[in-house]
């Protein structure tokens, strides 16, 4: 369920005009994941279970393995400063 609703690919931004885009680039606001309300709840799952003291380590690794460490690492491209900051958190294990 985390791997479904956490990978998945990022929404593209509308770009109707090249010139006035690569202007304006700088001023550009972060862009808001329309489905942050259901992300954010994975991720509060996913927070817990790495933080929890009972969680079982090698339980831990059958699911969070490799490369699963490597997708959330690729989140951090999403466009969204929410989702870096439980990024952040959840790597940091707490």
């Amino acid at each position: 369920m985390v791997s479904l609703n956490l990978f998945r690919p990022c929404a593209p931004q509308p770009h109707e005009n090249k010139v006035l885009e690569a202007l304006i680039l700088e001023e550009e606001e972060p862009l808001m994941d329309v489905a942050w309300p259901l992300v954010q709840i994975v991720y509060e799952l996913l927070l817990r279970f790495v933080a929890s003291p009972e969680t079982d380590p090698k339980l831990a690794k059958r699911y969070i393995d490799h490369s699963f460490v490597l997708r959330i690492l690729d989140l951090f491209d999403s466009g969204d400063p929410r989702e870096w900051e439980y990024l952040k958190t959840v790597l940091c294990g707490s």
